[in-house]
């Protein structure tokens, strides 16, 4: 070893002479080029010079000369992925994981890298790792929270946001990323208390724009333009994730103003700059609806056709068993009970229709969020926004070693008591709910669930939200969503027309064999006479006052957050555009009418296009 050399170099290290240190380093290693402490000091002096492609190629040296080392092929790794090498980069944080498997800061830095690139469904893996080693660490759990949002998994995220206590001592980067965590689980205040402090603090252009961002987010237009109008000057710089996020804000305010063109040109820049599958989706769904907007059908399944090709490709790596099977991806649909099965007495201690939930139902797209708006603008009645709740209970059903829906007979008194109890703790978690007003439970797809429903709330209401099919399915299929179920069967039209077909037949069935309180509320009836519509909804109810079921729009616009793809559309007044949306669609329709024929004759819909 080369010792005054190293010496040199390491006192121009720690002096913060990064350039020179690397310089010294590179002059002893031309006599010692095997000398691990000379690369090692090489490539931390790269590094600290912003020279991150030289650091890499150190730390690959130190990979040969060294193998065995663990922590070397972890550098490289990092090292590469902030070259964006990921290919190079993934395979040597898979090295270093095969020989430390337990290393915390690989496992992060591994999952960072996957969420680069856009592999949830493996990034969420490696942080779930993380989190297993060291709960207590937040950065592993912010992560691990964004990976199990973007797979679907709301209440994993949910429960992976860390502790508030924590959230002072996070450097700033991090507390940006906690606040797309909180957003994405619906705590958005919380989101913008962190966002508009260090905004405060920092003027970092990146907080800004998703300031901008969650303001867009929540409606509050006014608001996010001037933040995006901050953020301009610094969009010349070399930073890719503040031109994404700036780029994500200019065309949604855009498409808020209807400036079509203004919002094609900022996706066109945002693709330009390669972004994640997840982010080409979105850009693709979004031109597609401004090209239906603009009257231009076939421009949008254009689009459409690379958006769901990206989406699927996600589905296939979150959720491979149900992307890559030819079953029915909403496996519940395909769940019947016999008429036998459904002959259980109703429970004579279920509660009473005022002390159950409304519950709102119906294939997405139907018009639920609207009628839950409605029904939460009137003071007796608190909406919780989409919630699993009734699959929790199917879950604990199931952890008595029942099956479901089959064996809901077997549940004795006491059992329903322990799944109601667990059905009100886990609203408790979302919203209060006063006992003078009853909660409304909107989830379309808890009319797979009637069973249910019916078992452990006897005497609820429900109301059933129709659409047209075909126009259900053109929303659908227009619809960026991000549960791997929902990105499956969306992938094709004929995927989809089946998945609606088992799902509304699912219901027939069961309601046929049930009998629930039903209100059925066709979309079309409520847009061209909605006054005569919440008169049905207020007498089907016991409201006296239907007035307030009508300013539902206003009060939507109060509201923080509203979860569901709709989220803009509920703050306008009631219009007919999206009845027979799907007529210049038709010749892309022809082929899987006949699979929706039989359950829009039950319905009583017509599937001409006349």
């Amino acid at each position: 070893m080369n010792q005054p050399s190293l010496a040199t170099a390491l006192a121009d290290y720690q002096a913060g002479r990064f350039e020179a240190a690397a310089a010294s380093s590179r002059d002893a290693l031309a006599t010692a080029p095997d000398d691990e402490g000379l690369l090692t000091l090489l490539a931390m002096a790269e590094h600290a010079s912003g020279n991150n492609g030289a650091a890499a190629a150190a730390f690959a040296g130190l990979t040969r000369l060294r193998p065995d080392v663990a922590e070397y092929w972890s550098n490289l790794g990092y090292m590469l992925r902030l070259c964006h090498r990921p290919e190079e980069a993934e395979a040597a944080f898979e090295q270093s994981l095969s020989l430390d498997p337990a290393a915390y800061s690989t496992l992060t830095n591994y999952g960072l890298l996957l969420l680069d690139i856009g592999r949830f469904g493996r990034a969420r893996d490696v942080f779930l790792r993380a989190v297993e080693l060291d709960p207590e660490v937040p950065a592993a759990r912010i992560y691990g929270a964004t990976t199990s949002f973007e797979c679907g998994d709301i209440r994993t995220a949910a429960a992976l946001i860390p502790p508030a206590t924590t959230w002072a001592a996070l450097d700033p980067d991090l507390r940006r990323d906690l606040s797309v965590a909180l957003a994405h689980v619906g705590r958005t205040e919380e989101a913008e208390a962190l966002l508009s402090a260090d905004v405060e603090a920092f003027s970092d252009p990146e907080t800004i724009a998703h300031l901008a961002m969650l303001h867009e987010r929540t409606n509050r237009i006014d608001e996010a333009a001037p933040l995006l109008e901050r953020v301009r000057p610094h969009l010349d710089g070399i930073d890719r994730n503040l031109k994404l996020h700036a780029l994500t804000v200019d065309y949604a305010l855009a498409l808020r103003k209807k400036d079509y063109r203004h919002a094609r040109e900022a996706i066109a820049t945002l693709l330009g700059l390669e972004p994640t599958p997840s982010v080409e989706a979105n850009a693709n769904f979004t031109l597609a609806g401004i090209a239906d907007k603009e009257g231009n059908p076939d421009e949008a399944m254009g689009f459409l056709k690379k958006a769901h090709a990206f989406q699927f490709g996600q589905a296939a790596e979150i959720a491979p068993d149900i992307a890559l099977s030819k079953e029915e991806p909403l496996r519940i649909a395909m769940q019947r009970m016999t008429e036998e099965e459904c002959r259980f007495a109703l429970s004579p201690l279920g509660p009473s229709p005022a002390d159950s939930p409304v519950f709102i139902v119906g294939f997405p797209r139907s018009g639920t969020t609207m009628l839950e708006q409605m029904l939460d603008a009137h003071p007796r009645y608190v909406a919780m926004d989409e919630q699993l709740t009734l699959q929790h209970c199917i879950q604990t059903m199931q952890a008595m070693g029942l099956r479901y829906p089959q064996q809901l007979s077997e549940l004795g008194e006491a059992d329903l008591q322990r799944i109601r109890d667990g059905y009100w703790r886990e609203v408790a978690k979302i919203v209060e709910v006063p006992g003078d007003m009853s909660l409304v439970d909107k989830n379309p797809l808890n009319l797979l669930r009637l069973p249910m429903i019916k078992r452990i709330f006897p005497f609820a209401k429900i109301i059933l939200a129709l659409r047209h099919p075909c126009d259900v399915m053109l929303s659908c299929y227009m619809q960026n969503f991000r549960s791997p179920a929902f990105m499956t069967l969306c992938s094709s039209l004929e995927r989809l027309a089946r998945s609606y077909v088992n799902s509304m037949e699912c219901w027939i069935h069961h309601e046929r064999l049930l009998a629930p309180e039903v209100l059925v509320l066709r979309y079309e009836d409520t847009v061209s006479d909605f006054e005569r519509q919440t008169r049905r909804i207020a007498a089907f109810l016991g409201i006296e006052d239907a007035g307030h079921l009508e300013a539902f729009s206003s009060n939507a616009a109060r509201k923080p957050y509203i979860s569901t793809p709709s989220y803009a559309q509920v703050l306008e007044p009631v219009n007919a555009r999206a009845v027979s949306r799907w007529h210049p669609y038709r010749k892309y329709f022809e082929p899987v009418l006949p699979i929706l024929g039989p359950v829009a004759g039950h319905w009583g819909y017509d599937l001409s296009a006349e």
